[in-house]
């Protein structure tokens, strides 16, 4: 949780200080609002009012945040949704745009607003300005939103309930503010909002607080420079400002401590790499219970008796080799799932990574305290060791009581694996919160990520209803699969890719073309020809747009990815998806690959699909009930909204003249199916408005598809569909 800042600079984000004080500080002596100063938002029956509708009444459901959020505040009084908009912007000021970027944030603020009818849904230009943020919060500062705002609800409940001399104290005095917010804190039963403790009391104090939002963080910098204080007294802050003047005296300036040299004093490894999870099994291996004695001794051990020692750190390869040699008899997956776990285990694993390990009912948590070592001491089966300090031993998780995303991954066959997705949870059971770096702690893969919502510019930029684009992103933010569907024209994928690229970004989408040759090893992995080192051809297990999209998603799970996959239905889309096809209904669960069987993949929750099926190659009717079941269908049709009359909105926007859109209306009138219609896109181009222009569009567009679609059926195209005909049919009409 590092916050990024010039060196040197008095303070860092000083806009994003001033604007949070003026908001909150402010707000809570005033009783104003920041964004209608007219009004009184931040009064005791505000305050109040909110936490019943979100504290009190909590929404366990699956939704996003914003989802929920709408609903709780349902019917509240306008200035409750102001003090909840606020409130917001304090929570997401702070953060860099590549976490939360400024558009999004006053999408979201703006969504918020929209709810009132007393202020307008709009964010003042100069607070509107203060939103470029200067520190990166971590996963959790999104996963966790909910949590911050229920702390920031309570904190203002209590500031408004002092009499006003008391409350302008507690805001002058940042450690009674300090201790206001932890007794907050205390009172929810929880730490996962402590992060905005952290962050509020450097924006309201920024001279005596360090722009610092993990505990963890501030420890490690406080063990790092013991030697540089005359004592250590154990309250974190005032250590850390204590440092800061020693260290200020030293050098003539502020210290920055994500910045050289100090970063590098401090900064372990292991949190620079990114924390890790690791599941290793003890219990009921080959018949044996190792688990009691790892808890008693601390360590975990991995055994493959087979294997004699492999140093420790050993590379890959090294590994693979070790493994051919003395399983030689063992099949290809058998030898590929050994090296990947005793690679794993003897150098990917590190200091202050987790390890969990599970018996029939029970869950044990510790961290990594050393690297591997040999001991034949116990036998072959526990030879292989990794020293643990077991957080756990005394007192047990029981499985039972996890969530279901947690179980699953305690389910998986093999002896050691990561699962670095479920570390939250269990750390924050095993009360391992400020033992581990804040990355993985973070990490909470039980709250779905939040896709921004849809604006009225981009129904304008589409010319289609607001209602029907914000429908659509909430089924796929709830499905996480879509297909838009209908017949040709009805601009299935420049919608599709329009929607993607704003509810992602440019970046964050790719498009596939399914076809009748297209297959599994295309889409997601398969052997393809490489050169070899000596210049000859070899055959490689290479990744597929799938599963690099995949990849990245796993990396980056503060943000949604899209696949566009057009055209769906041209292919087998069971062949394609193959064992992939079960992770679209199961995102918790890995499986096992055709290509990869030592390396189970999942799919990750911040990887959303919309495909584009046209109906007249192939009706929907004949798409099976799997797909049905994995898919959200969205149907564009001319004849129905969104598609009605978008030719005609289009024509409108451009200032050109309607006949386009009436002869488009009677010939599907003509056709009379659905499936068969011609979508508006094919006359949405400015030759439409010049009678050449419609002619040759006609000629060699509209009427070759309605031949092809029409053959056999005795029926002559152009006499039936040509321009002529429905120029006359328009002029009896008239």
């Amino acid at each position: 949780m590092a916050a990024e800042q010039p060196v040197g600079a008095d303070i860092v984000g000083a806009d994003v200080v001033a604007a949070v004080g003026r908001v909150f500080r402010d707000g809570l002596l005033s009783g104003r609002s920041a964004f209608a100063p007219t009004h009184e938002a931040w009064t005791r029956p505000r305050a109040v009012d909110l936490r019943t509708r979100f504290v009190d009444q909590p929404d366990e459901s699956s939704d996003t945040f914003l989802v929920k959020l709408r609903r709780q505040l349902d019917g509240a009084p306008d200035l409750t949704i102001v003090l909840a908009a606020e409130l917001l912007f304090v929570n997401m000021a702070p953060l860099v745009p590549e976490q939360i970027g400024v558009a999004k944030k006053l999408q979201i603020l703006g969504e918020v607003l929209s709810w009132n009818d007393l202020v307008e849904p709009t964010v003042p230009e100069d607070l509107a300005a203060c939103l470029n943020g200067f520190m990166n919060g971590g996963q959790g500062f999104l996963n966790y939103r909910w949590a911050q705002f229920q702390i920031l609800v309570l904190l203002v409940e209590r500031l408004t309930g002092m009499p006003p001399a008391e409350r302008n104290a507690v805001l002058n005095d940042p450690w009674r503010f300090r201790d206001e917010c932890l007794d907050v804190q205390r009172s929810v039963g929880h730490k996962k909002g402590r992060a905005q403790i952290h962050v509020l009391l450097y924006l309201l104090f920024p001279d005596d607080f360090e722009p610092i939002a993990s505990a963890h963080h501030k420890q490690e910098i406080i063990r790092a420079f013991a030697d540089e204080l005359p004592d250590v007294t154990g309250d974190d802050d005032r250590d850390l400002l204590a440092l800061q003047r020693t260290l200020r005296a030293q050098t003539g300036e502020r210290v920055w401590f994500y910045h050289e040299p100090w970063v590098s004093r401090w900064r372990k490894g292991s949190v620079e790499r990114g924390q890790r999870g690791w599941l290793v099994r003890g219990n009921n291996v080959d018949g044996h219970d190792f688990v009691p004695a790892w808890l008693a001794q601390g360590y975990c051990s991995l055994s493959w008796r087979e294997m004699p020692e492999i140093a420790a750190g050993s590379a890959k390869r090294d590994v693979q080799r070790a493994v051919a040699e003395a399983m030689p008899e063992s099949g290809v997956q058998s030898r590929g799932q050994a090296a990947y776990q005793l690679h794993a285990f003897l150098t990917v694993m590190q200091p202050d990574d987790l390890v969990v390990t599970v018996t029939p009912d029970e869950v044990h948590v510790g961290t990594v305290q050393g690297p591997a070592s040999y001991d034949l001491s116990d036998g072959p089966d526990n030879a292989r060791r990794r020293p643990v300090r077991w957080a756990t031993a005394e007192r047990p998780l029981l499985r039972a009581e996890l969530p279901e995303t947690v179980q699953v991954q305690l389910t998986r066959p093999p002896a050691l694996y990561d699962i670095s997705s479920v570390a939250a949870e269990l750390a924050e059971r095993a009360g391992l919160e400020d033992a581990v770096a804040e990355p993985l702690i973070e990490a909470d893969v039980t709250k779905p990520l939040e896709l921004p919502p849809v604006t009225e510019e981009l129904a304008a930029q589409l010319l289609m209803p607001l209602p029907w684009l914000r429908e659509t992103a909430e089924q796929l933010q709830e499905q996480r699969q879509l297909v838009f569907h209908g017949p040709p024209g009805t601009g299935k994928t420049y919608l599709a890719r329009t929607l993607a690229r704003h509810l992602a970004g440019p970046d964050r989408v790719q498009l596939v073309q399914f076809h009748p040759s297209y297959t599994y090893e295309d889409f997601f992995e398969g052997f393809r020809p490489v050169r070899g080192e000596d210049g000859s051809v070899v055959f490689d297990v290479l990744p597929g747009p799938f599963r690099l999209l995949a990849e990245r998603a796993a990396k980056d799970p503060a943000n949604p990815y899209i696949l566009i996959v057009d055209e769906i239905n041209r292919a087998n889309v069971a062949k394609v998806f193959g064992e992939l096809y079960f992770l679209l209904e199961y995102r918790d669960e890995p499986v096992t690959t055709q290509y990869s069987p030592h390396d189970p993949f999942q799919l990750p929750g911040n990887l959303f699909l919309i495909g584009t099926m046209n109906t007249a190659d192939r009706s929907i009717a004949l798409v099976d009930a799997a797909m049905r079941r994995r898919f959200a269908f969205r149907r564009l049709s001319p004849e129905r909204p969104p598609v009605q009359g978008l030719l005609e909105r289009w024509l409108h926007s451009r200032g050109l003249p309607d006949t386009a859109a009436r002869l488009l209306a009677e010939l599907n009138a003509r056709l009379g199916d659905a499936d068969r219609a011609i979508g508006p896109s094919y006359l949405m181009k400015p030759g439409v408005a010049r009678p050449e222009g419609l002619d040759l569009i006609w000629r060699t567009q509209i009427l070759p598809l309605l031949e092809d679609q029409l053959y056999g059926t005795g029926v002559d195209v152009e006499e039936e569909y040509g321009l002529a005909a429905l120029r006359a049919a328009l002029m009896e009409e008239a």
